[in-house]
């Protein structure tokens, strides 16, 4: 048969999260979703669907916490109070750092992701992430992380790549 159409997605953010305190006591409550979501440059991201990652910002770059999927728009999904408490329990595991969500969907006006590919797009993040972040707290897919590496191109240690990692990866487009 002919194979489907490849759906090409953009990766939107990061955009900071709001939140009570500071330093040690961080929390996100409901009442921050209106707030997030109100910020014009989010407009175009309400209703698309797609993956998400809430992460916090830090000296060192991002580490993720979670992912997610939305099927049903990023706007509806991304504060319900079962991914509140997952965001509240990074940030009591990690007092520093700033919360954000990064939003990967479809470019431009498109909102629709297949559900299929949202399904496989979530599990290959959250691999990638628990390489990153071993202390995620997802709990699906993640008991079946791959356990093996490939130095300086798929879940190698920090580090240098070698000039075969590097072309190996430029092969492949890693």
């Amino acid at each position: 048969g002919v194979p489907e159409m490849a759906m090409d997605l953009e990766v939107f953010g990061p955009f900071d999260v709001p939140c009570d305190g500071s330093g040690n006591v961080k929390r996100i409550e409901s009442k921050h979703k209106a707030v997030f979501w109100s910020d014009a440059a989010l407009r175009q991201l309400r209703k698309k669907q797609g993956c998400y990652v809430f992460a916090l910002r830090a000296a060192k770059g991002f580490v993720p916490w979670y992912v997610g999927q939305a099927g049903n728009g990023f706007e509806q999904e991304t504060f319900t109070a079962h991914k509140r408490d997952k965001y509240n329990r990074a940030l009591t595991r990690r007092q520093r750092g700033v919360p954000v969500l990064f939003f990967v969907g479809p470019p431009g006006a498109k909102k629709m992701v297949p559900s299929k590919e949202l399904n496989h797009m979530e599990k290959e993040l959250i691999q990638f992430a628990i390489t990153r972040n071993p202390d995620i707290c997802n709990v699906q897919n993640t008991n079946n992380a791959p356990r093996w590496t490939i130095q300086g191109v798929i879940r190698s240690p920090r580090g240098k790549p070698s000039t075969p990692a590097k072309k190996f990866k430029t092969m492949l487009q890693i």
